[in-house]
């Protein structure tokens, strides 16, 4: 078999049946010249190969081979091709690459190659022929008749590089009421200017023809969705950067929908100060252009700009955005009887890095919650070993009476001690002995503490004030901020609000048609196995959201350690670079070996999609979110990366104050006794402090047995 190249990048081949001109221009092919066929075909390129099938290995419905000329040097796994069979083109995907020879073993060669160094001094060597093999995965095939569904193999013949077009019936994106752009495919073949002439950059090189990828919206947002999973190694600002592009996409083209819907997100930020800032722009304004550079902040690069261009997206940040926080550790406003939040004008008590108070007034509002409610869930604020029955009987006991408040718990306690004190012989009040009332008082007086700036002493008042469960309002994205805070509450946050988000959807009250929940380290919440509310609550949504227009996003580093029914009912994956202890599961089972090595070692920026209308997955590239990186925010906008300790600290300070009624030490004196100590530390010491009834042990104080502690804890 004859292979020769033309050497310009194009296909020159001498050993295809059909006739192909020396400069790769249209073959003869009777289909690849039928007018329907010829916009899948890039027929300027030329073909490229030819499909081959042997004994062993012969062409499917489903995959085939294919050789390829030397001349397709651009040729690689993961480029889209069409061949043809009888009255149809085949769309596929390349797979896996291989090379062939006539050798049978590894001894030939060496062999060969020895004698052709011995008789290089007498006449040159003949070369031995090789050719490059493809694996080909179908994504599609077009019959000449709209009314069949072909799916018989293509035959031997001539290959060429599809063109958008062809990724765009293969993906059925005519079929797409809204079709949503998601990634950049590249394929490997040049793109051509309105006269059919190579597109150059800069530095005189190709420029590759590139297809924006789609999503139906509506079986990603829609009464066909599921649950859309992200799934990748930590740090390579891959899932989370995906996520926040894929819902501006969503953001920008749900209301160009022939018929236009409302859409909002929901996000809780884990990571610092990641979703901080996503109203800020990655392209910075000109008046602004100074102070991003010198916070290192580049902006978006040429190829980001492109990429937008190409998907006919605009690079623009979230205008609609609210950032909604607990309070810092031990600095929750103690306001006596009510605590009115609409009228609280220090923010930077609120537990977030965004602290600036131009930036933090109008975008981040507090959270705050009464006891009340967590005596409904007691599984969720104590601990498991300290629930016997007793205890649930007093707090229902409590619950029945209507203490809404700590300090109302606290009234009751008092009237208790009080009955206790009349009646010395009495060891029982309503039924429930001493011992249990001593024990459910220890633990709620130690609630604020263990539940870090959550948990208020007296009645909470929002007024007008926005609540992060409040019905949501068009292009609304909401951040939960719990980044700062303990897993206590971060449980207890993302429990209740989406708990709250899908009651107001089975209520039709979410405000807009469309919802997204998006929750980082899923496997955290929804792991396999595992048991809880906040578990079967997400499970609904992944099962049943789309028909309450709630559609969860999840992300997180181990596919195979999130709950089964979440990932059974998973319509859209998108997969990042995966370590290979990961990648042996069987979650990654319906990739191919090849796929897999890829995704060992994928690039930042590049991820592998599946959806419901792709037969095959696909490769492709994002660019840069529109919106600024938490850490660009932080250097630019609010001057300073925060500092936990200290909030720690101050918080303790704090919580000193209240317990000790003016004899606390000074906040200088505090801060030095903390300095040092892990934030986590200091908030142990603080539960410690203020779970303690102090009034039975004169000998000590708070301040002593929090320095002691501290003392130990540096030791």
């Amino acid at each position: 078999m004859a292979i020769a190249a033309n050497g310009n990048g194009a296909a020159g081949v001498a050993a295809l049946d059909d006739p192909v001109a020396a400069n790769g221009s249209r073959s003869s092919s009777p289909l690849a010249e039928d007018d329907r066929f010829r916009p899948l075909i890039d027929d300027l390129t030329g073909p490229i190969g030819r499909v081959v099938g042997s004994e062993r290995e012969p062409a499917g419905s489903h995959a085939f081979s294919i050789w390829v000329t030397e001349g397709a040097l651009a040729l690689d796994s993961g480029h889209i091709v069409v061949a043809f069979s009888e009255e149809a083109a085949v769309i596929g995907v390349l797979d896996e690459a291989r090379r062939y020879s006539d050798l049978q073993t590894f001894l030939d060669d060496y062999f060969d190659r020895m004698g052709e160094e011995e008789a290089a001094s007498v006449a040159q060597a003949t070369r031995r022929p090789e050719i490059l093999v493809y694996t080909v995965n179908v994504l599609a095939t077009k019959h000449l008749r709209d009314d069949v569904d072909s799916r018989r193999p293509p035959v031997a013949g001539p290959v060429w590089f599809a063109t958008p077009a062809a990724l765009d019936y293969a993906l059925e994106v005519d079929q797409f009421e809204t079709a949503i752009p998601a990634l950049l495919h590249t394929n490997g073949n040049a793109e051509r200017d309105e006269h059919g002439n190579e597109r150059k950059d800069e530095s005189g090189r190709i420029v590759f023809q590139r297809s924006p990828i789609y999503l139906d919206a509506e079986y990603l947002l829609g009464q066909e969705a599921g649950h859309a999973n992200w799934t990748g190694q930590s740090g390579l600002a891959t899932k989370t950067s995906h996520a926040l592009f894929l819902t501006s996409s969503a953001f920008q083209r749900m209301p160009r929908a022939a018929e236009p819907k409302s859409i909002a997100a929901l996000m809780f930020n884990v990571k610092g100060p990641d979703l901080l800032w996503l109203d800020k722009p990655a392209q910075p304004d000109p008046e602004m252009a100074d102070r991003y550079r010198a916070a290192g902040c580049v902006g978006l690069r040429p190829q980001d700009l492109d990429a937008y261009a190409a998907m006919r997206l605009e690079p623009k940040p979230f205008a609609n955005f609210r950032i909604f926080a607990p309070f810092k550790a031990g600095q929750i406003p103690d306001a006596g009887a009510t605590l009115d939040l609409g009228q609280m004008k220090d923010l930077s008590r609120i537990n977030t890095l965004r602290s600036n108070p131009n930036e933090a007034r109008g975008v981040v509002y507090p959270i705050a919650w009464e006891l009340g409610p967590l005596l409904w869930m007691p599984h969720k604020v104590f601990e498991r070993t300290d629930l016997d029955d007793k205890m649930f009987g007093f707090l229902a006991e409590v619950r029945e009476r209507g203490v809404e408040t700590v300090a109302a718990f606290e009234q009751l306690y008092d009237d208790i001690m009080q009955t206790f004190e009349e009646n010395p012989s009495q060891s029982e009040w309503n039924g429930h002995h001493k011992f249990t009332i001593y024990k459910a008082r220890n633990r709620i007086q130690g609630l604020p503490a263990k539940l870090n700036g959550l948990l208020a002493r007296g009645h909470v008042h929002y007024g007008a004030l926005s609540q992060a469960d409040d019905p949501f309002s068009n292009q609304e994205l909401r951040v939960i901020d719990i980044a700062g805070c303990n897993s206590n509450v971060q449980e207890l946050l993302v429990s209740k609000i989406i708990t709250q988000v899908w009651r107001m959807a089975e209520t039709q009250q979410l405000g807009v048609d469309k919802v997204i929940v998006f929750v980082d380290e899923l496997n955290k919440y929804a792991a396999a196995g595992g048991e809880g509310a906040l578990r079967d609550t997400l499970v609904d949504i992944a099962a049943r959201g789309r028909h309450l227009n709630v559609v969860l996003f999840g992300a997180q580093q181990f596919r195979s350690k999130v709950d089964d029914e979440i990932l059974g009912n998973c319509g859209t994956s998108f997969y990042g670079r995966i370590g290979d202890e990961e990648i042996v599961n069987s979650a990654y089972r319906s990739l191919s070996d090849s796929v897999k090595r890829d995704l060992l070692g994928l690039k930042k920026g590049r991820m592998l999609v599946r959806h419901a209308h792709f037969r095959a997955p696909l490769f492709g590239a994002f660019p840069m979110p529109p919106t600024l990186n938490g850490m660009g925010g932080q250097k630019v906008f609010n001057g300073a990366t925060g500092d936990p300790w200290l909030d720690a600290a101050d918080g303790l300070w704090r919580t000193l104050q209240r317990l000790m009624d003016g004899k606390a030490p000074d906040q200088r004196t505090v801060r030095t006794a903390c300095e040092g100590i892990e934030p986590e530390s200091i908030g142990r010491v603080m539960q410690q402090i203020t779970s303690y009834d102090w009034t039975r042990n004169s000998r000590s104080d708070p301040w002593r047995t929090a320095h002691g502690a501290l003392i130990r804890n540096r030791s």
